[in-house]
């Protein structure tokens, strides 16, 4: 009897903590999605600063082994907000190519993002955008990245002009 007794008091405690488990690691998963996209921002700006050129940033575009194409051209619109299913790509124009266009060879990093579907998605307010020589958003205000799984948890990181980063819940 009291063996029932402590199997239930197990089960009753269990099932309160199972879902607070799993709420605090989906909490985490998506603050090392935007702790991850803080650092890819923070190394365009220095990277801009450092070759005093500027560092493009768009939407990755990936083979199914990881291999890096390039940029989606227009990234899907998903509620008025572009899609970067993924990743992010970092770039510099070099003499010869195409000017502001990615050319192979060209990447500085490249964020991607894991192709399953409990990964989140990353949303972002324009389909590409650059980062000055001078270290700070060329040609836009604001751009505004949200990570998003699919239970409905979000965060948000806001980057403005010069290049202010703040990470922001939804």
């Amino acid at each position: 009897m009291q063996t029932l007794m402590v199997l239930l008091l197990c089960g009753v405690v269990l099932s309160f903590a199972v879902p607070a488990w799993s709420g605090m690691v989906r909490e985490r998963v998506l603050q090392a999605y935007i702790s991850r996209l803080q650092v890819l921002l923070l190394r365009a700006r220095n990277d801009a600063l450092l070759r005093q050129q500027p560092v493009y940033v768009c939407a990755a575009n990936l083979k199914s082994n990881q291999d890096l194409q390039g940029c989606f051209a227009s990234p899907p619109l998903v509620a008025g907000v572009r899609h970067w299913p993924e990743g992010v790509l970092l770039y510099q124009d070099r003499a010869g190519g195409s000017l502001a266009r990615y050319d192979s060879k060209e990447a500085l990093h490249v964020l991607a993002l894991k192709a399953t579907s409990a990964a989140p998605q990353l949303l972002v307010s324009v389909p590409h955008f650059e980062v000055g020589e001078w270290g700070g958003l060329k040609n836009v205000q604001e751009v505004s990245f949200t990570v998003q799984d699919r239970d409905g948890g979000c965060r948000q990181l806001r980057v403005s002009v010069p290049m202010r980063i703040r990470a922001l819940p939804c």
